[in-house]
């Protein structure tokens, strides 16, 4: 749930996230779900049976990132995961709906991005209060997990990967590949965002997958590669 892009397209867009976790929590597949008349497609968290990225074919999407603004402590309980959270969201016909009648009481915090047929949205929660900022779907977008990431590195990566966009116009094979290759989680992010003096060894966390979204004039297509290269699905919604 940890590096996270948006880049506009002459017919819509691509949504990518590399997920930066435990490799026990690793996805073995895409599942689908029906909430109510809507199908909502995502790659199940083994661990906690939601999930960090799940679109639907009524044109919406969802991502979560752990963290709002900066590190926090973690507490023994909270009400509910941000995998499921992240699932409830396609319960609520509209991202204001969410935002409205949805109890984030008792959630750890989070950066949530929220897509809904052109209503586009990031919503932060740091435990005391929710931050709504509506984004441009014309400009391009970076986001990094509060907890393993900080604003220096962020400002670094969006950077080059707005210039990688401008030099290269990559599709969404290219932005994938950009993903894995120059944006995976490295232990000295998180060295400096501890103010460690020593490199990190033996950390639990690694870019297991990298799931990208594109949509086209046609619909939704939707790749999930996880990189160790034993699982490499592609689905397309209508």
């Amino acid at each position: 749930m940890c590096t996270v892009t948006f880049v506009p397209t002459i017919e819509g867009f691509v949504f990518t996230s590399n997920r930066d976790e435990d490799p026990k929590r690793s996805a073995h597949n895409i599942v689908e779900d029906q909430r109510g008349d809507i199908s909502v497609y995502f790659p199940r968290d083994e661990g906690a049976s939601g999930t960090w990225f799940a679109y639907s074919n009524a044109d919406q999407f969802a991502c979560v990132l752990n963290g709002a603004f900066e590190p926090h402590q973690r507490k023994e309980f909270y009400t509910m995961s941000r995998g499921i959270m992240a699932l409830a969201y396609f319960d609520y016909a509209t991202i204001d709906e969410f935002i409205n009648e949805f109890n984030f009481e008792g959630m750890e915090p989070f950066t949530l991005i929220l897509f809904n047929k052109g209503d586009f949205k990031e919503l932060k929660w740091d435990e005391v209060e929710l931050h709504v900022r509506t984004l441009s779907i014309q400009d391009i977008h970076l986001w990094s997990s509060a907890t393993l990431y900080n604003h220096d590195w962020w400002i670094d990566r969006s950077v080059n990967f707005k210039e990688f966009v401008a030099r290269q116009q990559p599709d969404q094979v290219g932005i994938m590949h950009y993903h894995k290759t120059v944006l995976p989680f490295v232990s000295e992010a998180l060295q400096t965002l501890l103010g460690s003096p020593a490199p990190l060894t033996n950390l639990p966390v690694k870019t297991i997958s990298v799931s990208s979204l594109e949509k086209t004039a046609q619909g939704y297509k939707f790749h999930f590669h996880r990189t160790d290269d034993k699982v490499k699905l592609y689905k397309s919604t209508y």
